[in-house]
């Protein structure tokens, strides 16, 4: 409880009010349970991918009214991806700012970079930190809005949103500085992600959606590397809990290497043997 009283000293620390509830640790596991059961219980609601026509399918019969959307789905969905799209570059550019002002501080290396005497912790990352946190939870209304399309939303989606909230709740609740990267790596691959999400949802069509599975794998591989180097860098990370966070965090973004990769060969690499196929057709 010290340690909860001690975060909720910083001013201007958002939505202080549900801080002692958000940081305790059944928050976010119970969250996670919620999550995942609803999500379960709204698909066999609204439907999955086997009780409704996909969209190749629909191309191929023709069916124009699968392919008509909601007009109120389709503003709520541009609303939510424009909100996600710049609250992420909001948070991105407050980072990289306090990052810039941590790092270029009259103090010793090693001082700076894992944050000992505190701040950039008490600067920046407990309120973009803590902000971030939050989002999460608002995040997973990108699988709802999968749900209410008729789709059966994947393991990678599912495991993603739920592991993103333990991750960072521990990354706060432990006043871990390494959660640095996750909030702005994350958040720059949002902005991109979001604002590509919003460009399809008025009927555009951006090139290289294959690029932000990308950037993503990148970002994690990047990621764990530095979080590894938080975790075995002899008093870079003190407290068993500072500890416990950066293991938990490398086993999630470790899997989500895997998850993103094997998504992308089986989408992408489909794709082109596709491409190939009626290619090869034609000629």
């Amino acid at each position: 409880m010290a340690e909860l009283d001690y975060l909720a000293t910083i001013p201007g620390i958002p939505f202080p009010q549900i801080y002692e509830t958000m940081m305790d640790w059944k928050t976010p596991i119970i969250a996670a349970i919620a999550y995942e059961a609803g999500v379960q219980v709204l698909s066999r609601i609204f439907g999955s991918s086997a009780t409704s026509l996909s969209r190749v399918e629909a191309k191929k019969r023709g069916d124009k009214s699968t392919r008509k959307s909601n007009p109120l789905m389709t503003a709520f969905c541009l609303a939510h991806n424009m909100a996600l799209c710049i609250y992420s570059a909001i948070t991105f550019y407050n980072m990289v700012k306090g990052l810039h002002k941590a790092r270029t501080r009259d103090a010793p290396l090693f001082d700076r970079v894992c944050d000992l005497d505190e701040f950039f912790w008490r600067d920046t990352l407990a309120y973009w930190g803590y902000l971030f946190y939050l989002s999460k939870y608002y995040e997973m209304v990108d699988t709802i809005i999968i749900v209410l399309k008729g789709r059966q939303p994947s393991f990678l989606q599912l495991f993603h949103h739920a592991g993103a909230l333990i991750t960072m709740w521990a990354g706060i609740r432990y006043r871990c500085t390494a959660i640095w990267m996750f909030c702005t790596f994350n958040s720059f691959i949002h902005t991109v992600m979001y604002f590509y999400y919003a460009a399809t949802t008025v009927g555009l069509h951006p090139p290289g959606k294959q690029y932000l599975t990308s950037m993503q794998i990148i970002q994690f591989v990047v990621g764990v590397s530095l979080a590894l180097a938080y975790l075995f860098y002899p008093g870079c990370s003190n407290s068993p809990g500072q500890r416990f966070t950066l293991k938990i965090n490398i086993i999630y973004v470790t899997s989500l290497v895997g998850l993103f990769a094997n998504f992308m060969r089986k989408t992408y690499g489909r794709s082109r043997n596709d491409s190939k196929k009626e290619q090869l057709k034609k000629e």
